[in-house]
């Protein structure tokens, strides 16, 4: 799509604004993005669904061109302040990562407001797995350098991480990645605290009685640990399906979009004819 025909504005939520921008047709995708990263992270899917779906992406706070400022236990309720001013009663949810641990902190909190859920390599509050040193995320570690005024040792050591890899993506989204990356400020990490990390609620047990349908897009080269957290959450949710892609790795969306694409694409417009 024309990026002249996206509608963009700024949500008013508390400590500041939310960048976002809407565009498309159809039943609404809310795309939640990842740690470090920005809206931009879904130009892959946008461009493809909008034609199907109306599309909707935002800078969380914290990050990108929002100047709300960061704190993971505000989030979802800057979901409800933003789907509230768009006046949308209910929305398909994707959340990608970091983005997957508040879209599921959202499904627990406001399930009514959710026709389904779509999740990336998200993070279980609550549910602790081993983790090879390899695929740790030190944040602490992370924010030391950021403090210091290291941002750019940092930028290197996350593009090297795992979680990073983008071995069989194409090179417009590998240079995506790279140019949100070079982009990031680390606002969140220079205010870095654990116990903004905190959950108060028992999610899993909340999302036992999820009933909206669950969508899990795992790529197969995912790590060891949000492997794990996609199996829990597999014998969690009543009704969920989960599509490997093959080629993948955490960044799943990135690496094999067209197959991302039309899987995300089948399961929404799936809910909306099982609704209609």
């Amino acid at each position: 799509m024309n990026d002249a025909r996206r509608q963009r504005l700024r949500v008013d939520v508390e400590g500041g604004q939310l960048a976002v921008e809407r565009s498309g047709e159809g039943p609404t995708l809310l795309m939640v993005h990842g740690w470090a990263l920005d809206h931009r992270m879904f130009d892959p899917q946008r461009n493809d669904l909008e034609g199907d779906l109306e599309t909707i992406v935002y800078d969380r706070r914290g990050f990108g061109s929002s100047s709300a400022p960061p704190d993971l236990r505000r989030e979802t309720g800057d979901i409800v302040q933003l789907l509230d001013t768009l006046d949308i009663a209910q929305a398909h949810l994707l959340g990608m990562s970091q983005g997957g641990r508040i879209a599921l902190r959202f499904a627990a909190e406001y399930p009514e407001r959710l026709a389904s859920l779509s999740l990336q390599g998200p993070v279980i509050d609550g549910f602790s797995v081993e983790e090879p040193e390899h695929e740790r995320i030190p944040v602490a570690d992370y924010a030391d350098l950021v403090r210091a005024g290291n941002l750019p040792e940092f930028r290197r050591q996350w593009r090297d991480h795992p979680m990073m890899a983008l071995d069989h993506a194409p090179e417009r989204n590998v240079a995506l990645a790279r140019t949100m990356l070079e982009d990031y400020e680390g606002r969140d990490l220079a205010a870095f605290r654990p116990e903004q990390y905190a959950y108060d609620g028992d999610v899993l047990r909340e999302l036992a009685r999820f009933q909206q349908p669950v969508l899990l897009l795992t790529g197969a080269r995912e790590t060891q640990a949000r492997k794990a957290q996609a199996d829990k959450l597999r014998h969690t949710f009543p009704d969920v399906r989960e599509v490997i892609l093959e080629r993948s790795g955490h960044l799943s969306n990135l690496t094999e979009p067209r197959a991302y694409n039309d899987a995300l694409r089948s399961f929404c417009l799936g809910v909306e004819t099982r609704r209609g």
